[in-house]
């Protein structure tokens, strides 16, 4: 008795430690340490994903009889992510939210990441929790389909009739998943599992009017997270239209220094899409230089914000060097990932050039406006004739 008090009391302190150095341990087990093609797993890697969807190797660790140990240091005020394990030649690894605490892991298979037990932290245990959600109703119509086989056996369950019921089964028991899934996360609404499950597994079934409503119910504690700022985004994407309320995205610098649209709240912005091999885009250098020159005296009321598609940064800095534009006169953002990015995406643009008219509220007074009209439309917004406002 007095023995199992003492490794309590240790546990305890342990536990505490971790959390007050702003640790996260992550112990793993592996049932087997052997790939496909039978080369034995030395390492495994704990990597990180930005908001473009790139992934970075922030740490690893040896695999020693089948287990391995992080102790990653978590950045003071970092927020609570979702990490992957890799290192097991499959497409997916270990998903696991990194917090202070200690993490539990137990893969039964390495050809099979993805089925691994994590536990151990709030945010970890309330993610398996969800995803038991999922495993549940699977195994709720394994079970129906045995009790029909059994009942009206093998051949009826292979008939039309007993496929017709079978969909049934399976149509019934995914309409509860998801709805036993949009109650868990609307429960649990000041996690930040939340708004990342209801982008990426919710936001696909509803409607537009159901997914705003679905980002008011998160908590006002996530409101400057990641994922609920990338949860929302994604619903103003799908709502993308003159009048509404814009995405949220992040223009970066040359120096790598980054601003957030909404930086830019209370003026009127000219955001431009452009690229440095795009021919029209360079033709439109010229209008926009002279847009500037009328109304750089009223920078209080009003900004150009041109954003880079191109890949090359090189390319980029030359291209504003020899077209004569002076990276002060106005934001001269790059997104290196192209036209491809998740910035881009959320205003729908597929080629360039490609210039939007925003309004001091964040909201679309155009989605494509052109070169010739645009500096007719400034002046007018300049001048208090807000002439959108009585665009439907």
């Amino acid at each position: 008795m007095r023995h199992r008090l003492t490794v309590t009391i240790f546990s305890l302190f342990a536990v505490l430690a971790v959390y007050a150095q702003n640790v996260c341990v992550i112990n793993g087990k592996l049932a087997n340490t052997k790939l496909a093609g039978g080369e034995v797993i030395k390492k495994v890697f704990l990597t990180s994903t930005d908001e473009y969807g790139r992934s970075t190797i922030v740490a690893e660790a040896k695999v020693k009889k089948g287990s391995y140990t992080f102790k990653y240091k978590i950045a003071q005020d970092a927020p609570v992510m979702q990490y992957t394990i890799t290192g097991f030649n499959a497409e997916e690894g270990i998903e696991l939210f990194v917090e202070p605490g200690i993490v539990t892991i137990n893969t039964m298979t390495v050809a099979q990441p993805c089925q691994s037990e994590v536990k151990g932290t709030p945010t970890n245990d309330l993610y398996n929790a969800y995803k038991n959600i999922e495993r549940n109703a699977v195994e709720r119509v394994t079970k129906a389909i045995e009790a029909l086989e059994a009942q009206n056996g093998k051949e009826w369950t292979e008939s039309k009739e007993g496929k017709t019921e079978i969909k049934r089964i399976k149509a019934t028991e995914r309409i509860k998943a998801e709805a036993d899934r949009i109650r868990f996360l609307i429960d649990n609404n000041a996690s930040p599992m939340t708004p990342l499950e209801m982008e990426r597994s919710v936001l696909p079934y509803l409607s537009d009017a159901y997914a705003e409503q679905m980002v008011k119910s998160v908590a006002n504690t996530l409101h400057k997270h990641p994922y609920y700022l990338s949860f929302r985004n994604a619903v103003l994407a799908r709502t993308l239209k003159v009048g509404n309320e814009v995405p949220d995205i992040t223009i970066t610098f040359a120096d790598g220094k980054e601003n957030k649209l909404s930086d830019w709240r209370g003026k009127f912005i000219l955001l431009d899409f452009w690229a440095s091999n795009c021919k029209k885009s360079m033709e439109n250098r010229n209008a926009l230089k002279e847009i500037y020159e009328a109304t750089k005296e009223q920078q209080d009321k009003f900004v150009i914000i041109s954003l880079s598609v191109d890949t090359d940064k090189t390319a980029w800095s030359n291209a504003l060097a020899n077209s004569g534009i002076d990276a002060t006169w106005w934001a001269q953002g790059i997104d290196p990932i192209g036209i491809e990015s998740p910035n881009i995406k959320l205003f729908g643009v597929e080629k360039t050039p490609r210039m939007m008219l925003i309004d001091p509220e964040g909201r679309l007074i155009s989605l494509d406006i052109k070169s010739d009209e645009a500096f007719m439309r400034v002046e007018q917004i300049l001048e208090g004739d807000l002439y959108y406002l009585d665009q439907k």
